[in-house]
């Protein structure tokens, strides 16, 4: 059996039209936010989660694709489905030690999406096995750069550091332009910052800390 795990809820909607006979899971994350810990969906993790999105953790579980996952050593493929942007890489990097920490033994694929919310591939490559926990605890606990061998992952992981800075060329953009309607400079900073894969959430969350006293 195949499953099918995709970096959100639109590109799971077309997968399931299109393999309707596999199981699709919708990757419900976004780890360029907040803080971080080890294991992957413990206790504390999960805490952690619900704490960056500002939910509660009972409204964390219910979207989080934990329990989902837990079950993930009854398939034999698993079929990641992500883009080349820096948001999915962290996503995709703790899917994958997840996936180590529980001793999933299955065959492991990763295709590389448009980044338009559809399910276009634009290639699949078959995942090497490293130990992706421990490049987990380096990008995410140590704050160190670290490299996979999956050039998509390695040349999109740098951003995560930039991302995090406290004061970096998204949070300059927007206070550079400050004066701009503000969704109009949403729509700008999703365009030009497309390889951090902004939402419109964080672009807003930029726009907002923009306008804090320096």
């Amino acid at each position: 059996m195949t499953i099918r795990i995709a970096n959100g809820e639109c590109v799971a909607r077309s997968l399931r039209k299109i393999f309707p006979q596999d199981e699709t899971l919708p990757f419900n994350e976004a780890m360029c936010e907040g803080e971080y810990c080890l294991p992957v969906y413990g206790d504390a993790f999960c805490s952690m989660r619900a704490e960056a999105y500002g939910v509660s953790l009972t409204d964390y579980l219910k979207k989080s694709p934990r329990d989902a996952l837990r079950t993930i050593g009854r398939f034999g493929r698993a079929e990641l489905y992500f883009d080349g942007d820096m948001f999915c890489a962290v996503n995709a990097l703790t899917l994958l030690a997840f996936l180590e920490q529980e001793g999933y033994s299955g065959e492991l694929w990763f295709n590389h999406i448009e980044q338009d919310a559809s399910a276009t591939v634009l290639s699949r490559f078959p995942l090497p096995k490293i130990d992706w926990s421990a490049a987990y605890e380096c990008i995410f606990l140590k704050k160190q750069p670290c490299k996979t061998g999956v050039a998509l992952f390695d040349d999109a992981l740098p951003l995560f550091f930039a991302y995090k800075q406290t004061d970096n060329e998204l949070l300059r953009y927007a206070r550079k332009h400050a004066e701009r309607e503000e969704r109009a400079l949403i729509r700008d900073m999703m365009e030009r910052f497309r390889p951090y894969g902004l939402s419109d959430c964080a672009a807003k969350r930029f726009i907002d800390r923009a306008k804090e006293p320096l």
